[in-house]
């Protein structure tokens, strides 16, 4: 009875943006949701990026304009992709060792399915743990 990524709600604390909107268009989105990240994905679903506070920090600390500056260039790039059907004990396991700055979950086929947040991190850590504890 392995516990998934499927398994755990992935909708929430994200939206998604296209690779070539203005830096402008990612912060009214990002405003709109209370916490977490804009997933940064090209005309093929397909992760490229994300983009938190500091990213946004970042590019406007250096003067950018927003209304032309694309996501692509201030978008960060260390993120983990974990497909759907990866267990949660192995995701726990490619986090510790990694440390990337964001997970994002995909279909079989590389599209974006949802991100992993830091509640996603500590739901899954207390899900292996409890099944752990029932051995198995």
């Amino acid at each position: 009875m392995s516990k998934t990524v499927a398994d755990l709600d992935l909708d929430d604390e994200h939206m998604t943006i296209g690779i070539d909107d203005t830096m402008a268009e990612a912060s009214r989105r990002l405003l709109t949701i209370s916490s977490g990240i804009l997933v940064v994905l090209d005309e093929d679903s397909k992760t490229k990026g994300v983009i938190g506070h500091r990213q946004f920090l970042k590019a406007f600390a250096e003067n950018v304009d927003s209304n032309t500056a694309k996501c692509s260039e201030w978008m960060e790039m260390d993120f983990l992709e974990v497909e759907l059907s990866t267990s949660l004990k192995m995701v726990l396991a490619d986090i510790q060792k990694r440390e990337p700055q964001a997970v994002v979950a995909v279909q079989s086929d590389g599209e974006f399915a949802g991100y992993f947040s830091p509640t996603d991190y500590q739901q899954a850590n207390s899900l292996v743990s409890s099944l752990k504890g029932l051995k198995l």
